[in-house]
């Protein structure tokens, strides 16, 4: 009987991939061995309709008892997979858990850093649930339960995610570590100017859909709370420490 791994993660890929060398080997030395999964999804030898649809079929296809998936040209930080494994194994009845983002340059030097992943009350009342895409693990059975990727989605198919899940009830634990080192370079979907009309559109269409804001007064509380409970001086303190440090050289 082959082995059923404990973590599955998918890599979305089509076309140039000049970092995609570097994603993987991020994942292969987090020293899980064959508990780790890796799914490359690759559009030019699978065609899919978009990223959405690519993440939906690698996801079909993982043994994985926990998903998670990343960026062809982003990185997993060190020991971030044996930190989600302490969570797992010291929480009980624990379904989906987010870590936190360091920004990188293309030749993978931190210059900023996000502590998004943290669950307030009105998360799920007021506001779509934004915490980065490849920062979030999950159960095999939550997305199953709860459903995949909305496939009309280009960019904010994981905010979409993230709130619907909230709205059914979900509430994900927040890792308190970085996880996520995401590359910001001319060839990013998201990053790229040309396409922020469209990801706002896209982020208002959520707003809508599920009867949550992205932005505005509620934004602003968000804003605020994180400077009393000292999110914002630690994002500050974080970023001074880990800036102008490679990636793979931080030790958390």
């Amino acid at each position: 009987m082959s082995h059923t791994p404990l973590f599955s993660c998918v890599i979305p890929v089509k076309g140039d991939r000049p970092f995609l060398g570097e994603a993987i080997d991020s994942l292969k030395v987090q020293g899980l061995g064959d508990d780790l999964e890796i799914i490359v999804q690759d559009a030019d030898v699978e065609p899919d309709a978009g990223q959405s649809d690519a993440l939906n079929k690698g996801f079909a296809k993982a043994r994985g008892e926990w998903l998670f998936w990343l960026n062809a040209d982003d990185v997993l930080l060190p020991g971030a997979l044996k930190k989600v494994l302490d969570r797992i194994n010291r929480i009980d009845k624990i379904n989906w858990i987010a870590g936190d983002t360091v920004y990188l340059d293309e030749k993978g030097i931190v210059k900023d850093v996000r502590t998004d992943a943290k669950w307030r009350s009105w998360f799920g009342k007021k506001l779509s649930v934004w915490t980065g895409g490849p920062t979030a693990f999950f159960r095999r059975e939550l997305w199953e339960k709860r459903g995949g990727f909305a496939a009309d989605l280009k960019y904010a198919m994981d905010i979409d995610l993230w709130t619907r899940w909230a709205k059914a009830g979900e509430r994900f634990v927040g890792l308190g570590d970085y996880v996520w080192g995401f590359r910001v370079h001319g060839g990013s979907q998201t990053m790229n100017g040309e396409n922020f009309a469209a990801q706002i559109a896209e982020r208002r269409a959520i707003d809508a859909k599920y009867g949550v804001s992205s932005d505005g007064f509620w934004r602003n509380v968000t804003r605020l709370a994180s400077v009393l409970d000292g999110s914002w001086n630690k994002r500050k303190s974080d970023t001074a420490r880990l800036n102008g440090r490679l990636w793979s050289e931080i030790a958390q």
